[in-house]
């Protein structure tokens, strides 16, 4: 098991409050930290990564009976969730503004777990996607192989992608009550809100890619 004791999972919540301390961001210390988490291996990561950087190609205007056949041959079809599944099976033309909305959203989850395997050194909440992370993923317009992915053979410890979780949790919660009082709040909620979904996904490895549990 790939996991975290309790009195670790405490001591990385008091270190991220030092760290909103010195920030613009609201927090409260009595936020909970989370249950014990077992983290996924290499292989799972490099699998939902393939995933989402294929499904993102829908949302630019990709066929979807192209991305599914570019899933299927490169042996991921077995990382698709439920939903995923269910868009492969329509056509462009079918599908709603919401799934290609979530579909462009994956950009920020993501980038979150090309962080995690160590892809890049940064994740700021402040920051949008950079213009460079196109060029560190296979372009299926290329008919470009997986293997800037599937080569991967590092991640970070579980020490590290727990902090930036916990972090992310944070700044959650922080996004939703400004949200629930009617301010704006510094950061984007969306950025915040997709990446910590990733790293939620990757730290507990019974969690369903559909349905991670994102209360603050």
């Amino acid at each position: 098991m790939i996991t975290l004791n309790q009195e670790t999972r405490l001591a990385v919540k008091e270190e991220n409050l030092a760290k909103l301390a010195k920030l613009p961001y609201r927090y409260i210390d009595w936020l909970p930290i989370h249950d014990e988490t077992n983290m996924r291996e290499l292989q799972s990561l490099i699998d939902r990564m393939s995933v989402m950087n294929a499904l993102i190609n829908i949302s630019f205007g990709a066929p979807t009976d192209y991305i599914k056949s570019w899933i299927a041959q490169e042996g991921y079809t077995h990382a698709l969730s439920t939903w995923e599944k269910d868009i492969l099976e329509k056509a462009n033309d079918d599908l709603t503004e919401y799934e290609t909305n979530s579909l462009r959203w994956y950009l920020e989850g993501l980038w979150a777990l090309m962080w995690a395997a160590k892809m890049t050194d940064i994740l700021d909440e402040t920051q949008w996607i950079p213009d460079t992370m196109a060029s560190l993923l296979p372009n299926l317009a290329e008919e470009e192989e997986n293997d800037k992915l599937s080569l991967l053979s590092d991640m970070r410890s579980v020490r590290d992608i727990y902090t930036m979780m916990d972090y992310y949790y944070r700044l959650h919660w922080y996004c939703v009550d400004e949200r629930i009082k009617g301010q704006e709040a510094l950061i984007n909620e969306g950025i915040v809100y997709e990446r910590r979904r990733a790293l939620e996904w990757l730290l507990d490895d019974e969690s369903d890619w559909d349905e991670i549990e994102m209360s603050t």
